[in-house]
Order: structure tokens, then sequence, then C-alpha cells
């Protein structure tokens, strides 16, 4: 079994987006780092193969180095423009149309770096007291970037961005604990509110992102307008970044594929959430115009068998693949629109059918040409 063939051509909107996803892992990172070596500048920790300068040096490069990669975040994501994402939602919080609070969030930490920075260059003129007050906003600026990571990431649930996640707060914490515990001119008082302050913030972060981000549905609860997510639910990119406007969702009946029960069409669905096996074949169709139709007729390895029909239309390109230009669903009686393709999975929401997010996974035989997979669905909103 083999992955479908060039179900989705890489295109320079799919580049900027995997671009901007990786560049705020990275940004995460280094800005992680940067809290744990300014901690321990903070206290003054040398050792002969590790002077106390380097310690110095080493943090503000790496500041400089997050900074970068935050302004190719920046670049990446208003440039994408998947999302309705403007250069000023990046300076102004909670001005975004898109999930507001998480990616006001993200401008808060970049407007609190942005002040870290400017007031370290200019440390002589505004004096010690100031400069230190603001470097110290440094240390609310990580939990306000990992909250805006997990907020809007599109990756937040994978398993390696939960790891980068995990790793980048326990190391501020090993950090943190270790100041705390080391530093002799720090009073039992302070150590006390300082390890309390700790544990709320991680405690916080944690009940967060288990209670949103980390459970399915999160695009419809993250904030964002319900206009919006109409919008954003018949788009995708095509080969050049064109967004893609998918088919009206009108209530019709699509007819059910090869090997679909009897009456599997008449309104008899599987109770969401579930996941189940499908199968069925792929067809072509192409006109004189160029223009083809890609039709997968599935139905599920449920009792009812029931029909799940996709139709993906756009140019015919070089090597069998197509240039998307639209892309709907009908599963069983209802029809809904196709909101993302990447590689071998679709997904799509079906308005009429509870609402329900559909992810089709697929593999093709290509001795015989039969599609294979999974299709998980999710009401809109609800537990997977």
């Amino acid at each position: 079994m083999t992955s479908l063939p060039a179900l989705v051509v890489p295109t320079s909107g799919t580049a900027l987006w995997y671009l901007t996803r990786a560049s705020g892992v990275v940004a995460l990172v280094l800005l992680t780092t940067t809290v744990m070596v300014g901690i321990v500048a903070s206290v003054g920790w040398t050792t002969e193969r590790w002077p106390r300068f380097l310690s110095q040096n080493v943090h503000r490069d790496l500041s400089l180095l997050c900074l970068g990669f935050v302004a190719v975040h920046i670049a990446s994501t208003v440039g994408d423009g998947y999302v309705p994402i403007g250069l000023a939602d990046a300076f102004v919080p909670f001005h975004s149309p898109y999930r507001p609070l998480w990616v006001g969030l993200g401008a808060v930490a970049f407007d609190l770096l942005l002040a870290v920075l400017v007031t370290s260059a200019l440390r002589r003129r505004i004096g010690y007291r100031s400069w230190r007050f603001v470097h110290r906003l440094a240390y609310l600026c990580w939990p306000v970037a990992v909250l805006h990571g997990l907020g809007t990431g599109s990756d937040a649930t994978l398993d390696p961005v939960l790891a980068v996640d995990a790793c980048c707060t326990l190391g501020v914490l090993a950090v943190v604990a270790w100041r705390l515990v080391t530093v002799t001119t720090i009073g039992t008082f302070q150590r006390l509110v300082g390890a309390v302050v700790a544990v709320i913030v991680t405690v916080s972060i944690g009940v967060v992102a288990a209670l949103g981000p980390l459970r399915p549905g999160w695009s419809h609860r993250s904030g964002t307008s319900s206009a919006l997510l109409a919008q954003i639910a018949t788009r995708s990119h095509g080969p050049t970044g064109t967004p893609v406007i998918a088919a009206p969702t009108t209530a019709t009946t699509a007819p059910a594929p090869n090997g679909a029960a009897p009456g599997a069409a008449s309104g008899t669905l599987p109770p969401a959430p579930f996941s189940i096996a499908v199968a069925g074949t792929q067809s072509t169709v192409p006109d004189a115009a160029g223009e083809v139709r890609i039709t997968l007729a599935l139905h599920l390895q449920d009792p009812a068998s029931t029909p799940l029909t996709i139709e993906l239309d756009g140019t015919a390109v070089p090597g069998g693949g197509v240039s998307l230009t639209q892309g709907s669903v009908a599963f069983g009686p209802f029809r809904g629109t196709v909101t993302a393709l990447a590689g071998d999975t679709i997904e799509a929401t079906v308005p009429g059918a509870g609402p329900v997010d559909l992810t089709v996974t697929l593999s093709v035989d290509q001795g015989t040409g039969a599609l294979s997979g999974t299709v998980v669905g999710a009401l809109v909103g609800g537990d997977r």
C-alpha cells in the first residue's frame, strides 16, 4: 500500500505555514534557554571554564537570536495569509479576529521581549534600577509565550511539540529551584513566595492546556468568531498559495458508493465520536480545459456501511496530481466542505450531521487501485 498520488502539491503557502510553525517552536526553545542562562548569570555563578562574562554574553546573544526567530515567525504568519493575522496584531494585543486572546498573548510576549532588549541597549542612559525592573519582565514573557504557543499552535497536540513544551517547563523550573536553594541572599519568605509562584504558574499552564488546546474541537472553542470560522472552513492552500473556495453546503443526498448497503444514505450515521475503517475506490474525470475531478467513493465499515463521497476539483498537473480549487464531501445524506489537505489526510466539516468534523486518512493499493484507511469523526466543539 502506498500513499495517494499527489493529492496535495507543495505550495508556497504551505512552505510559509511550515516556517511559521517551526520558527515558533524554535523561538520558544531559545526564549527558554535565554531565561535559564539569565538566571544563572543573575546569581554570578562561575567556574574556571565558564567565567561570569561568558554567561552574560551567551544570554545577550541568545536573546538576539530569539528575537530573530520571533521576527521570522511573525513575518511568515502575516505573509502566509491563511488566517487574517496582520502586522499590527504582532504588536497590539487582543486585536486579531483570529483567536484574539491567544494571538494577543503572543503580542504581549513580543512586546515584553522588545522592552527587555531595548532597555538593555539603553541601560547606561535609563539607569540600573529602571533596567532591572524592565528586565525582570522576561520572567513574565516566558509563561505568556508558552500559553500563546498552546493556544494558537496547530501542532500543539503533537507528541514532539508536547515534549518540547514539557522540557522547556522542566528546564525553567529546575533553574528557578536551583536559584531559590543556592542563593544565600534570599530570605526564607522570599524563597517560599518564589516556590509558590513557580508552582502556580506551572499548574496553571497545565490546567489551561488540558482543558483547552489539548481537547478536540479547540479551533471552535478558542474565541474565533463564527463568521471567521465559516470563512476559514471554506479555504485551503492551492499550489500557488491561492485560497480554495469550497462547494456550497446544501443538504442534498449523494448517491451511495459501490458496496454501500441499501438505504445507507437515509440518514443512519455512526454516533460521534467515532473511528472506523473505510474502503472504496477513486476515479478521475478530466475535461478539455485541463480541469479534473477526483472522486473518492468510500463506505465506512460499520453495520450500515455508511457512504462517504469526497470530490476534489482542480487543475491537472504533471505526474497525475491535481491543483485543488474546491472540495466537497457527502456523508450519508449530508453535504459539507473539505477544510484541509495534508498528504494522505483529508479534513472536512459536515454542518448537517451534528455538525461533525471528519479526518480521513487513506492509502491506495497500486495493484488494484482500491482505497483503504480510517475516518475519525468528532462533534464540532466536543470530545473526539
